[in-house]
């Protein structure tokens, strides 16, 4: 037997709550939504290492000889290049709104994959592999 609640039976406050609280819920997930594709759209174009940090190490500002630039394109593909410009690696990429997932094929025909957590800090990309080491890029295209 089902039972129907009027809403005549509910307070205004009570009702008005709701409509509040479903409200929140859809522009949260909207907001959601739109930093996500916001981070994926960023992350696309070259960035230039200009900065490392490790747990043990510390700082680590790179000569210019191991400033690599890596490069995110549109169709998912992530290229590094040394200083110089050369192509060092290419791969698939997928990423989150957190997370960056690359992954490729060996010559035997094994797949592998690795991920690392990426955000934004003011115009840097930063980048942390299991969090005892972190990388900083600058745009250049």
């Amino acid at each position: 037997m089902m039972y129907k609640i009027p809403l005549s039976g509910i307070s205004k406050h009570y009702r008005f709550n709701i409509i509040k609280k479903i409200v929140l819920i859809l522009s949260l997930s909207i907001l959601f939504i739109s930093c996500e594709k916001e981070n994926q759209e960023i992350l696309i174009g070259e960035w230039k290492l200009v900065k490392s940090y490790s747990v043990m190490g510390g700082d680590y500002f790179p000569d210019i000889q191991h400033q690599r630039i890596e490069e995110y394109t549109k169709d998912n593909i992530r290229i590094r290049y040394d200083f110089e410009g050369n192509e060092i690696t290419r791969c698939n990429y997928s990423a989150t709104n957190s997370t960056v997932t690359i992954s490729g094929k060996e010559l035997n025909g094994e797949t592998w994959s690795l991920y690392y957590d990426y955000w934004f800090v003011h115009d840097k990309l930063k980048t942390t592999s299991s969090g005892e080491f972190d990388e900083f890029f600058i745009r250049v295209k």
